[in-house]
């Protein structure tokens, strides 16, 4: 049995594809969305909505957001114990296919997983190795815009058109432009920012709050930390729903008042704003296209929830963002149906995806000067950015002299 994973790093969900179309499983507690946390309770791992609330009882055994730190030498200490990202993500993985499994009835062996269209090949390897430590092979990586496009083209199957999917979750930002047509979901170029999302946002609003209250982050103990975030994410959401809003809450012995407004809010995320429009800018660019080209946008992950992002891409594309996707769910339903075209399903042998390389990938090279001495270190590209996969390239290189017998190529 094959599924569709869509490994968040705010939130997880994992679904599958039948002829009935692509669904989602809930989890233990009944929810489709699986806060992608964990905590140790001493021999025990806790994963989910439990886990988050460990996080400000128990600090220093409970970890979130770790998705940014795939592909790195990057290790966190629960407790007595160390971990790297993947293993983390495995964590969620588990706890993921065991919902599956219950929703089945049998034990779940291969998956597609959906990772930001710019994770690098670090990152993906890591991804990867996640799978491998949950106990599943993985069958493919698809990008989650691609994934996005796919659930939303299969929706709009009757209809063809250009779309851009610009997905905010809550630690990375992708951008793709896509083509459907004909049950045919075309990428045509893809850019992004790996340390981009909502959580960035949600870091605004806490400097925000503790400049005004003249505080500093660092003289916070980590549980009373945890606790602010949370309020601040539930605040974030309050002013995105009515505009305004007023938190109160205690902090360090301290009784504490704020008043903001989304207004406010928004001029405070400028820089981030100003970040989303550089991707946004190349993708565009990389396509060949003008903005008003494009027929559709579509907006993925929680934080496109914030009045701006869409207030930005209106004054980008001169037009509203679609509203009948679910931004939570469209990638995991992606993926789903992902995992249907790698199990042949009968229902999809009309429907197929085509996807860009998102880095132009090359190897060092030595050149020679005009004194007529070699100098190493030059990058020399061999597959262009957004050059459709599968996709094959040649070229020809000198070995430095005759009698050498070694040749080292580094690929980047």
């Amino acid at each position: 049995m094959i599924v569709g994973i869509d490994l968040g790093t705010a939130h997880s969900l994992i679904g599958m594809h039948s002829a009935d179309g692509p669904r989602l499983f809930p989890n233990a507690h009944g929810e489709l969305l699986t806060p992608s946390v964990i905590s140790l309770d001493g021999d025990t791992v806790r994963v989910g909505a439990p886990a988050r609330e460990r996080l400000v009882s128990h600090p220093d055994h409970s970890v979130a957001h770790f998705k940014r730190w795939m592909g790195s030498n990057r290790e966190t200490r629960l407790g007595d114990r160390v971990f790297r990202a993947e293993e983390l993500s495995a964590l969620v993985l588990r706890s993921l296919l065991a919902d599956a499994e219950a929703g089945l009835g049998h034990k779940v062996t291969e998956a597609v997983i959906s990772v930001p269209a710019y994770f690098s090949d670090a990152q993906r390897k890591a991804a990867r190795a996640a799978g491998e430590l949950a106990g599943i092979r993985v069958e493919r990586l698809i990008n989650e815009p691609a994934a996005a496009a796919l659930a939303y083209g299969l929706q709009q199957c009757e209809e063809e058109g250009r779309v851009v999917v610009l997905n905010l979750g809550g630690g990375t930002f992708d951008v793709s432009i896509l083509e459907l047509f004909e049950g045919v979901v075309e990428v045509h170029a893809s850019a992004g920012d790996n340390y981009l999302g909502g959580e960035d946002f949600l870091q605004v609003l806490e400097q925000a709050f503790l400049s005004e209250q003249g505080l500093q982050a660092a003289s916070i103990a980590p549980g009373e930390r945890a606790q602010l975030l949370r309020r601040l994410e539930l605040f974030k959401r309050e002013l995105s729903v009515q505009g305004s809003g007023q938190l109160q809450l205690s902090l360090g012995g301290r009784e504490l008042e704020w008043q903001l407004d989304e207004a406010r809010y928004a001029q405070l995320c400028e820089p981030l704003l100003q970040r989303m429009r550089a991707p946004i800018e190349r993708a565009i660019r990389d396509a060949r296209l003008q903005p008003d080209a494009l027929d559709d946008i579509v907006l993925v992950g929680g934080a496109v929830r914030m009045p701006m992002i869409s207030r930005l891409v209106t004054r980008m594309f001169g037009r509203l963002p679609l509203r009948h996707v679910n931004p939570d769910q469209v990638i995991a339903l992606g993926a789903a149906v992902a995992a249907g075209l790698k199990a042949r399903d009968q229902s999809l042998q009309e429907t197929m995806l085509t996807d860009v390389c998102p880095y132009t990938l090359g190897t060092q090279v030595s050149r020679r000067g005009a004194d007529g001495r070699e100098r190493s270190g030059y990058f020399h590209p061999i597959i262009q950015r957004n050059s459709v996969v599968l996709v094959s390239r040649e070229d020809n290189f000198y070995p430095l002299s005759d009698e050498q017998t070694v040749l080292v190529m580094d690929i980047y």
